[in-house]
């Protein structure tokens, strides 16, 4: 009898339970006299007295969910009423021991235990303290599962809204066309533009009374626990996110729409392409385009500011150093409007063609274009000799000589932009490559 309230203490302990926690277990007392008198029926290992003769013996379920007994008692053959079950073993989770497999069928049809203790007690406490653990830890992450859910579905259906109202602005299409097929058209015979808004273990009798029992108790109690935690928040955010979500997702739709449009009204367009020149300015690319290609997708086709904003999109992705859809907005604005901004537009398209190549295979074979971005470098100096942006011309030159490995004409022409504008940065960069070139070092 002492051994088996130890025992019983023992688990008692193990099982992180406190008196004024137990209570909430609502332990029966001590039955009536036409009862067996039972001793703490809230965990496993205790036993009842028989009412007519009080001798100890145990009843079904005292030693574990699956324990043997009698209701019968073994010394005067008095059958003591059955009790109330106190509790069952409801929604047990599925039994996980961390040493995969538990048993292993033996060449002779017995099982071979492979438990750290080589004990089928030690599975059956695993199994006891798994599910304890497991419900505990599972009702309460549970309702932080819910809140969780809540907070990450709504979380991310605000940005998913604000993106997705976005995109269509982002994926604006410019033209169809190959980058190759444009640079062959950049005699001016003159083109529309074109764009698109696409937008279990074996189980032997008495197992619960092995030695090693509190051992796989406490393992299984503390893999329950973190399980049961685990899956309870999986579950209770499952139940809670698509909801908020779905509330996020319209929230971030409409704050963006705000955003681009205005709210106590709507922006117009010449305040739109205000607002992304002004974002152009201080560096903020992304809202500057967003700005510019708000204009391409809803302004008509003959709305003013439209062929502007298309100009400038095109500047902005040359600042992003986005080289081949730069070059491709400036060619396609200069085949319709040959006349508009001619001077920028095309030593833009000059510069651009220095960094864009096209066809090939992981760069072999690919098509430059330097011989025809000098062609036009040297027409463009020529046409606009009182230009400010003069000195980038000729550094840009510069820069098209080394590609075409014309070492000589590429010093001399870094020596006349740092002889032309001297204490200038562009002179101090022209002098950088100067000396770049002159050095022992084959390559850049």
């Amino acid at each position: 009898m002492k051994k088996v309230l130890a025992i019983g203490l023992a688990l008692f302990a193990a099982a992180g339970f406190s008196m004024t926690s137990a209570s909430a277990l609502e332990m029966p007392a001590n039955s009536t006299e036409t009862a067996s008198k039972h001793y703490d029926p809230s965990h496993n290992g205790h036993s009842h007295q028989c009412a007519k003769c009080g001798a100890n013996y145990n009843q079904p379920g005292d030693m574990g969910q699956y324990s043997s007994g009698t209701y019968t008692c073994p010394r005067c053959g008095f059958t003591n009423p059955q009790p109330n079950n106190p509790g069952g073993y409801p929604n047990n989770p599925p039994y996980q021991p961390p040493y995969q497999p538990p048993f292993q069928p033996g060449t002779n049809g017995l099982p071979t235990y492979t438990n750290p203790y080589n004990d089928p007690s030690y599975d059956y406490g695993y199994r006891d303290g798994y599910n304890q653990g497991y419900r505990n830890s599972y009702a309460e992450s549970y309702q932080e599962g819910l809140r969780q859910g809540e907070r990450d579905g709504y979380n991310n259906g605000l940005k998913e809204g604000e993106n997705k109202f976005n995109a269509k602005y982002f994926n604006y299409v410019y033209t169809q066309e190959k980058l190759a097929d444009l640079i062959k058209k950049i005699k001016f015979p003159g083109r529309g533009i074109t764009e698109n808004a696409n937008l279990a273990g074996a189980e032997t009798k008495n197992g619960r009374n092995g030695a090693y029992y509190p051992n796989g108790y406490n393992d299984g109690i503390f893999r329950g626990r973190t399980d049961g935690r685990n899956d309870g928040l999986r579950d209770g955010s499952k139940k809670t996110y698509p909801e908020a979500y779905s509330r996020g997702y319209a929230e971030g739709f409409r704050i963006a729409d705000v955003k681009a449009h205005g709210d106590v009204r709507k922006y117009t367009f010449e305040e739109q392409f205000g607002f992304g020149c002004a974002a152009l300015n201080t560096g903020d690319y992304w809202t500057a385009l967003f700005r510019f290609n708000l204009i391409l997708v809803e302004e008509p086709a003959n709305g003013p500011f439209r062929n502007k904003a298309f100009w400038y999109a095109g500047y902005t992705k040359m600042k992003q150093k986005e080289h081949d859809a730069a070059l491709a907005i400036f060619i396609i604005f200069n085949l319709n409007f040959p006349e508009t901004l001619k001077e920028e537009t095309t030593l833009n398209i000059a510069s651009l063609l220095l960094e864009v190549k096209t066809g090939g295979f992981i760069g072999i074979g690919s098509t430059k274009y330097y011989d025809k971005a000098k062609n036009m470098l040297d027409w463009w100096i020529a046409s606009f000799p009182n230009s400010q942006r003069l000195p980038e011309a000729y550094f840009t030159l510069g820069n098209c000589y080394e590609k075409l490995k014309d070492t000589n004409n590429a010093v001399l022409t870094y020596k006349k932009v740092a002889d032309l504008y001297p204490n200038t940065s562009i002179a101090e960069d022209a002098k950088k490559r100067i000396k770049a070139i002159s050095s022992w070092w084959p390559w850049d």
